[in-house]
């Protein structure tokens, strides 16, 4: 299995480098094909009804969706582009997902299809780089390809992130971090990093220009980036404004995740969400919007079929329903053959 995906994953390579070049010349038809590239690489009824949806969407050149592509393709560096496209859409998406339903069929238990780190707290004398390595080997071997780190206001671990994605080429990262976590100096480094897609923390007003300055630089060095911003009573008729959608796009951002800074907040969480579904669709922006809990539960359930786990500042393993174990004692594959191991449905 090993070398035929490797020769699916060269195939697929060859395929997006030329779709890379001739979208230049047409990109309605370019950007068709690769919509119907995964459609065929679909496993599943819900992957496969997915890419009918772009397929749909794609076909008025007016939707906004078909800017955003555009400017992904003209603004980022193409190899940025051909990276994240092969690692999420075709090894984590395709590749990972058959492990980790062999895995499912083996241990008779729902695999998470992604980790999220979150990295908060300064514990950085228990979670090494050597540690989150292991981790993230072991998560692999699972079929766990797309892995999301919060990071705070620590800049020791964003020196981490950038190291574990040069070491794990195949995957596909996120890092959401404060706007003084990277210097001027990193952008170089950071653009050089092709299998990252960074968000930028616009939440904290105080930081808002030093954020804006932070995101045109990374639109400079064709970076693939967007914003997140933790939402509250206090702040969310402002970032559900048009003024700070407008911003955003002008800053260059491709996406924008909102996240629920009080999970009991529940009303408010549907407000935010009706709102980035607004801005969704043939009527909606050149950017994606997406409510960080409610799409994440949507994409893990409806999409992937399996659920996402979150690994604590602690190191705790913890999903809906409970904490698992702490990863510092039990590796997640051992884990995963015990009865701790069961995520609420």
């Amino acid at each position: 299995m090993e070398y035929r995906h490797k020769m699916k994953r060269s195939a697929v390579s060859l395929v997006i480098d030329k779709a890379i070049k001739n979208i230049q010349v047409d990109p309605r038809r370019t950007i068709r094909n690769l919509v119907d590239m995964g459609e065929c690489f679909s496993t599943t009824p819900a992957q496969k009804n997915f890419f009918d949806l772009a397929g749909e969407v794609l076909k008025n050149k007016d939707n906004p969706y078909y800017k955003l592509l555009l400017n992904l393709v003209y603004n980022v560096n193409a190899e940025t582009v051909k990276t994240i496209s092969l690692n999420f859409g075709y090894t984590a998406l395709n590749y990972g997902s058959q492990i980790i339903r062999k895995n499912e069929a083996v241990l008779k238990k729902r695999i998470p299809w992604l980790l999220c780190f979150d990295f908060n707290t300064k514990y950085r004398d228990i979670n090494t780089l050597e540690w989150t390595k292991s981790v993230i080997d072991d998560a692999v071997s699972l079929g766990i390809y797309t892995f999301v780190f919060r990071l705070g206001d620590f800049a020791e671990y964003f020196s981490d992130v950038l190291e574990i994605c040069k070491k794990h080429k195949e995957c596909c990262f996120f890092a959401a971090i404060s706007p003084l976590l990277l210097s001027k100096e990193q952008l170089e480094e950071v653009a050089e990093v092709k299998n990252l897609i960074l968000s930028i923390n616009v939440t904290d007003n105080n930081e808002l220009q030093c954020s804006k300055e932070l995101l045109k630089l990374l639109h400079d060095y064709k970076c693939f980036y967007g914003f997140n911003t933790y939402y509250t009573n206090a702040n969310a008729d402002y970032i559900m404004s048009e003024e700070f959608t407008q911003e955003m796009i002008d800053c260059g951002c491709f996406f924008g995740g909102f996240i629920n800074k009080n999970i009991e907040k529940k009303e408010l969480e549907k407000r935010i969400y009706r709102h980035v579904c607004s801005a969704r669709g043939k009527n909606g922006k050149p950017i994606f919007l997406f409510d960080f809990f409610t799409d994440a539960k949507y994409i893990s359930n409806s999409i992937f079929s399996a659920p996402d786990l979150y690994i604590s500042d602690k190191g705790e393993a913890k999903m809906a329903g409970g904490i698992f174990a702490n990863l510092h004692s039990v590796t997640l594959s051992e884990l995963a053959k015990t009865p701790k191991f069961k995520f609420a449905d």
